[in-house]
């Protein structure tokens, strides 16, 4: 097929012709919203007007405005993004054929903290996991840090802008993605970390029902947003490092955007060392989002939808081994289990019993990973169930082979087994070499048969067994994994809900 002219697709703001590949085709850095800078920054997205003529969809778009993310580099080789203001919001489609096959559609929203990352990164590349499991993948873009979700008076939804991107992506795939071979009535969301944090949001969002149908929360929490107030005292502090206020929306939006990044790169660097890992956040702002999700979902206002939940068991290691930096001492240690536990002292004993590595860094990373991902991940699975929604629930367990294996089964290793790319140079500068391609198959199976409307291929997670697939060179089925450390948080009091994204 490759060397083949890909077909012309005509959506619903133009034609477009893609790429051709093995098993399909793909459609990049289509554009789905109109240009969100000038007067439109800090404005909700406006879909776009179309184009005449037939647009080259042959490369993806540029990456939302960011600062720089030195992560990305380490953990994959990777140089930093091609930004645009003006261009950024655009998606990009693999499709085994543009017939009418109807097939299931897989929507990848990306993480980064909600202050990086880009749907087009070579990371989410979605040909394979589309061909081999003849599934339509769907990536987007959507504005990142001040653009995307600092709050403003007088600009409605501003603290919630990137998701209304997100909302808009997915009213373009509604609209559109049977030109592409898939089914809108089938639709299953999937994403990673700030993606699966997104994804949490939008089962709280009345306007997102109907536009997704099963979702798949990789690494994420239903408990990570801003309330009002921290929200309106982050804007003032940044709008600060800019000498001006929150309510100056003429010059937030005339402000060149270099100046905003090189604020946005200082407030990072702020609040991180406070302790907070995501300056930038989702904000229950009582109009786009009227509670947090978790909330929402235990009191039945929220999508009830099949959920594939899950994470990787060493999420914390991420943020602590793959950026050298000096092994911190006892008092640094107590001080993070200080904040996390009204009982730090028998949680530090508890973790000790439980840990593979014991040396503090390791354990400040054991408790960063589970008052994140894991434990969040483990309320929204139990409140779902409770709410008789279907769940499946999963850890990858797997260590990675690089880096003299310090990273473990860290947050973001999932990325290259989803997406089938563990021989890329990216997937072995970071899962290592030789990592199981059996477990790529797994979870490509199982996401394309979830996606199409069947089970993924073991039991449903409920209160009695609590089931779990545990994903590692020899993949089982678990009965309830967690209950060692899940008895340490219940003994300890591992504070629930922290919307800040906290980390001290």
């Amino acid at each position: 097929m490759p060397g083949h002219e890909a077909p012309i697709v005509n959506t619903g703001s133009g034609a477009v012709r893609g790429v051709s590949l093995d098993g399909g085709y793909a459609f990049l850095g289509i554009p789905y919203a109109h240009d969100p800078s000038g007067d439109r920054r800090f404005a909700p997205p406006q879909s776009h007007q179309g184009w005449d003529g037939i647009r080259a969809a042959d490369r993806v778009g540029p990456a939302a405005p960011q600062t720089e993310d030195p992560g990305r580099r380490e953990m994959f080789g990777l140089p930093d993004y091609e930004i645009d203001e003006s261009s950024c919001l655009t998606v990009n489609v693999w499709t085994p054929g543009t017939d009418e096959a109807a097939r299931a559609v897989l929507v990848w929203i990306h993480g980064g903290g909600f202050s990086w990352g880009s749907g087009g990164d070579p990371v989410y590349d979605g040909a394979r996991l589309s061909a081999r499991h003849d599934v339509v993948v769907v990536t987007f873009n959507y504005r990142l840090g001040a653009l995307g979700f600092l709050q403003l008076p007088g600009a409605p939804g501003s603290g919630c802008l990137g998701l209304l991107d997100q909302l808009e992506a997915l009213r373009w795939v509604r609209e559109n993605i049977a030109f592409f071979g898939g089914d809108p009535h089938r639709v299953t969301l999937f994403g990673q970390s700030a993606g699966a944090v997104s994804i949490a949001a939008h089962l709280a969002i009345p306007d997102s029902r109907g536009l997704f149908h099963r979702a798949i929360l990789q690494s994420g929490s239903a408990e990570m947003l801003l309330g009002a107030d921290e929200a309106d005292e982050r804007a003032t502090e940044f709008a600060a490092l800019l000498d001006t206020t929150p309510d100056d929306l003429t010059g937030l939006r005339t402000l060149p955007l270099e100046k905003l990044l090189e604020a946005q790169a200082e407030f990072d660097q702020r609040l991180e060392a406070r302790g907070i890992i995501a300056a930038f956040l989702p904000v229950i702002d009582g109009v786009v989002l009227t509670e947090q999700p978790l909330a929402a979902i235990e009191s039945g206002n929220a999508a009830e939808v099949p959920l594939i939940i899950g994470g990787t068991r060493d999420e914390g290691r991420l943020f602590t081994e793959l950026i050298p930096a000096a092994m911190p001492d006892e008092s640094a240690m107590l001080a993070v289990f200080g904040a996390a536990f009204a009982d730090p002292q028998t949680a530090i004993a508890g973790y000790r019993e439980q840990e593979e590595w014991t040396d503090t860094r390791s354990l400040i990373a054991a408790v960063l990973g589970d008052e994140l991902f894991r434990a969040p991940t483990d309320r929204l699975a139990q409140a779902a169930v409770k709410r008789g929604i279907q769940v499946w629930r999963y850890e990858l367990a797997y260590c990675s082979r690089a880096t003299d294996h310090q990273l473990g089964a860290c947050h973001s290793l999932d990325l290259p087994f989803v997406f089938d790319l563990l021989d890329t140079p990216a997937g072995r500068q970071f899962a290592g070499e030789g990592a199981p391609q059996e477990i790529a198959d797994l979870v490509g199976t199982a996401w394309a048969s979830f996606a199409a409307g069947e089970e993924p291929g073991w039991p449903q997670f409920a209160d009695d067994q609590r089931l779990t697939l545990v994903l590692d060179e020899r993949s089982v089925v678990t009965a309830d994994p967690f209950a060692t450390r899940r008895a340490i948080w219940e003994r300890t009091g591992l504070g629930v809900g922290h919307t800040a994204g906290r980390a001290d």
